[in-house]
């Protein structure tokens, strides 16, 4: 059984610079195909209805990077919230000795990505450095999603944005972006399959 890691503050570094569907998926969907005067809006809602999808799953969709800051180390391993995990690109912490910024070797520890979540495991043969007293000493650096492109996303994963888009525009409450967090009714069973449950 695994140690849960103490996600206490994560940091979209990078955001994802495609969306997990287009926008003339979600134009043919609401019957807009020859219309334009949406266009913006549309994508606007787009965001908003990814953003919802992804913390339903408790997943990234598309390529992002994160920094996940930690107050202390977690054991020897440290699991990466928002799989599934791409690559580490790097584990940094404020030394005790040195007081900076420090770059922890790739080589002592190794990155599993085939699992929810990714893990950082640290190698039988090395220790973790002392840290300095200071808030959030430890910075992991990660990339995580199913991939950059749209077609990277699952099938029903890139349908529930599109619903969801399309609901958001067919019920027009107050929607601010990034901060949607309710799925329209049906959205939730068809992704349940892909939810993240974390151990």
């Amino acid at each position: 059984m695994h140690q849960q890691t103490p996600w206490n503050r994560i940091v979209t570094t990078t955001a994802a610079v495609t969306e997990p569907v287009s926008l003339d998926r979600v134009k043919r969907s609401l019957g807009l195909d020859n219309v334009r005067d949406f266009d913006t809006t549309l994508q606007e809602l787009i965001k908003s209805a990814a953003n919802a999808v992804s913390n339903d799953l408790g997943r990234a969709l598309v390529t992002t990077v994160y920094t996940l800051h930690l107050d202390r180390w977690p054991g020897r391993e440290i699991q990466l919230p928002y799989p599934p995990l791409i690559s580490v690109d790097s584990v940094k912490y404020y030394g005790d000795v040195t007081e900076t910024l420090d770059t922890f070797s790739s080589g002592s520890y190794t990155v599993s990505t085939g699992g929810d979540p990714g893990i950082i495991w640290l190698n039988e043969d090395k220790d973790w450095p002392e840290l300095m007293d200071r808030p959030s000493p430890v910075e992991v650096q990660f990339q995580a999603g199913f991939g950059a492109d749209t077609d990277d996303v699952p099938a029903a994963i890139q349908a529930a944005v599109c619903m969801t888009a399309a609901y958001f525009f067919d019920q027009p409450l107050p929607v601010v972006q990034g901060s949607v967090s309710e799925l329209p009714l049906g959205v939730s069973r068809l992704i349940d399959s892909e939810r993240f449950q974390r151990y």
